[in-house]
């Protein structure tokens, strides 16, 4: 039996048999025996480590007894040439088999893969060999190519050099050509610019504007080429020159276009102002000379026009006759005037807005005929007073003419006044509509300046005509039927000037005068009518009360009047205060206490004089007979109002002259009984004279006395 194999030639795998390990005992030192020292040495041996169980557990499965099932034992064969091969053995010989075998079964198996190699490697060798073949002769024809392409290089290479200056010749010229495209796209005109610019086919609209735009972007641009380093180019020149043409051109044919069309604008109904027309004008107005050309073509055609209708208006009316025409009212004075003032009003409005509409006047919300109050005019509003003035310059005269045929054609002093104030509203209207030196409204001054003037010296003749025939007041001393009349007159002329459109603040200034050659000759004929009454001072003052009250009365309604009212008052006062003076001389005479008083304020007031109780006027027994009239005089008075004070027309001032001229006779009698009962007067049993006291008497008399 030969020896097991080594452990060094098994395989180098753990095997999976569980191999306790112990302590090796030591071996006795008699003991030489080979089988006991083999023994001993694989005892000690430890396979504790995962190679070596794992190498016992391979060798171990290479020797498996297999059953033939048939025969129902265990027998030896071979295996596939990649496993090991597996021996038959007997029941309990595995162990033995495996150690007899193993290492002659290893070796082979070493022998045989060493084999497989040994062919692997000769089969590489035979391709490399070919590979080297083919790589030699892939050697000799790149060899062959590279020997071809350096004499095609030597034979090429003025046409390489050729190509490459022509390529960079190629690209300089491309970006020379791209700079002059891109050029040209910024400093000239596509042909669709050029045509909207010149072109007679390309109507004026959006294409025009934006051309314009576009000729003043390069003129705009070309200020860099002009203001260069090297100074001024000579294609910034051109295209200055090009584009000022250009611009011209398009210029002249948008102001033909606008005159065209203004000289389409005759009718009312087709003032209508398009987008493309608001903005050519305004674009014109870089161009003056073009621009005010195209304007005075507008505002002849428009003054033309406004006054055909004037006179169309005049004579024919409206359409289909309706409105009907405004002399058919030619009877009617102020109808007359008021409709064809009326008429241009309504047409200084609808021009007026015509033309804010075409020169672009930006909203104000502010209402037609409104004041133009802190608003700056600007340059478009200049534009819109100047041709509105011109536009409405036919007018003036024909209305000139006939508001003054109308003015010298009437006689009455109210219809004239009636016209002069008419004329006062639309002059104030459209001075805030148009302005002051608009030329129409100079004309309605001189119209309105002139109807004045006739108002007044139409007034000045009817104060003539009130001092020409003068009478006496009659025995009512009622206010004169000439001065009713006037006063009627004066009535109405004050009602019409109620209406104007003068300021508050001015109008006590502005109607002055007329108040003045209205109410002075009439104050004056009353004047003259109670000096020729042959009587007292009493019956002319009653006579120029009730005439200047009346007077007063006419003016009192309306504060504008305030200043000849206050003048008024006045002269009353005056005459008031002379009544009451005589009055109470009157009534001082009725009561008995007129002599008592004349003495006592007749004396001086040196205490060395007579007492009064010795004076004759002023006896005890004088005074007892005074005051006895006095008592009687008391029981007699009417209070409240006199029958010499009846014929005074404002009951008022009747009362007011009675009372204070009762109050002086109080005041009288108060004085009386100071001076009885002072002793210095040397009256004895001063109370028994007095039989009325100071208060009394002023009950009775239904005054007040002041303490």
């Amino acid at each position: 039996m030969s020896d097991p194999p080594s452990p060094s030639m098994l395989p180098q795998r753990s095997l999976s048999i569980s191999v306790p390990v112990t302590a090796p005992a030591p071996v006795p030192a008699a003991r030489n025996n080979p089988i006991s020292l083999r023994i001993y040495k694989a005892i000690t041996t430890s396979f504790d480590d995962s190679s070596s169980r794992e190498a016992l557990e391979i060798a171990s499965s290479f020797y498996t007894p297999r059953v033939d099932k048939g025969k129902g034992k265990a027998e030896e064969y071979e295996l596939d040439e990649d496993e090991l091969p597996r021996r038959r053995t007997l029941k309990g010989q595995s162990a033995a088999t495996a150690r007899k075998y193993l290492k002659r079964d290893v070796e082979g198996k070493l022998a045989g893969g060493a084999q497989k190699f040994l062919e692997a490697f000769g089969e590489v060798d035979k391709k490399l060999s070919v590979l080297r073949e083919h790589m030699l002769e892939m050697q000799l024809r790149c060899d062959q190519v590279q020997a071809e392409l350096d004499q095609a290089n030597s034979g090429t290479k003025h046409l390489l050099e050729r190509a490459d200056g022509l390529r960079a010749q190629r690209e300089h010229a491309q970006m020379r050509s791209t700079i002059i495209s891109v050029f040209l796209s910024r400093f000239t005109l596509s042909e669709q610019e050029l045509a909207a610019l010149t072109s007679r086919d390309v109507p004026v609209g959006q294409s025009l504007f934006d051309a314009l735009d576009r000729v003043e972007r390069i003129r705009s641009d070309c200020q860099a080429l002009l203001a260069g380093e090297e100074g001024k180019t000579q294609a910034g020149m051109d295209i200055m020159g090009a584009t000022s043409e250009q611009l011209e051109s398009g210029y002249k044919k948008m102001h033909r276009w606008c005159t065209l069309n203004f000289r389409q604008y005759t009718k009312e109904g087709h003032l209508e102002v398009s987008v493309i027309m608001k903005e050519a004008v305004k674009r014109l107005q870089n161009r003056p000379a073009l621009f005010q050309d195209a304007i005075s073509v507008l505002t002849s055609t428009r003054q033309s026009s406004i006054l055909a209708a004037f006179l169309d208006a005049l004579t024919k009316g409206g359409p289909n006759g309706l409105p009907r025409p405004i002399e058919l009212h030619a009877h009617d004075p102020t109808r007359y005037v008021g409709d064809m003032l009326a008429w241009v009003h309504q047409t200084t409005a609808s021009e007026h807005e015509f033309l804010d509409g075409l020169f672009g006047v930006k909203e104000k919300r502010r209402m037609v005929g409104a004041e133009r109050v802190g608003e700056s005019v600007g340059q478009e509003e200049e534009m819109v007073a100047s041709s509105l003035d011109k536009d409405l310059e036919g007018l003036s005269r024909p209305l000139k003419m006939r508001i003054q045929q109308t003015i010298k054609s009437q006689e009455g002093i109210i219809m004239t006044y009636k016209i002069t104030n008419l004329l006062q509203f639309y002059l104030v209207t459209m001075r805030k509509t148009i302005g002051d030196k608009a030329l129409l409204c100079k004309t309605l001054q001189e119209i309105y300046d002139e109807s004045y003037a006739i108002f007044l010296e139409t007034l000045d003749a009817q104060g003539r005509s009130l001092l020409r025939f003068l009478h006496p007041p009659d025995a009512t001393l009622t206010p004169p039927v000439a001065l009713r009349d006037a006063c009627q007159v004066l009535r109405e002329i004050i009602a019409v000037y109620d209406t104007s459109l003068v300021d508050e603040h001015d109008r006590e200034a502005d109607f002055a005068l007329v108040l003045q050659k209205a109410v002075g000759p009439a104050v004056e004929m009353c004047e003259k009518m109670a000096e020729l009454r042959k009587s007292t001072a009493w019956d002319k003052d009653i006579f120029l009360i009730n005439c200047l009250g009346y007077l007063q009365h006419t003016l009192e309604p309306y504060p504008f009047t305030s200043p000849h009212l206050s003048i008024l008052s006045s002269q009353i006062r005056t005459h008031v205060d002379s009544m009451t003076y005589e009055h109470h001389q009157s009534l001082l005479e009725s009561s008995g206490l007129s002599p008592i008083l004349k003495t006592i304020r007749s004396r001086s007031s040196d205490s060395s004089q007579t007492p009064l109780s010795r004076s004759p006027a002023t006896s005890p027994k004088s005074l007892t007979q005074a005051l006895t009239r006095f008592s009687s005089f008391l029981g007699n008075i009417d209070v409240l109002s006199s029958p010499r004070l009846a014929l005074l027309s404002s009951a008022r001032l009747a009362e007011e002259i009675h009372r204070a001229a009762l109050k002086r006779i109080a005041e009288g009698y108060a004085e009386v009984c100071d001076r009885v009962l002072d002793k210095n007067e040397g009256y004895e049993f001063a109370e028994t004279l007095l039989r009325r006291g100071k208060e009394e008497v002023s009950v009775a008399l239904g005054v007040e006395l002041e303490a």
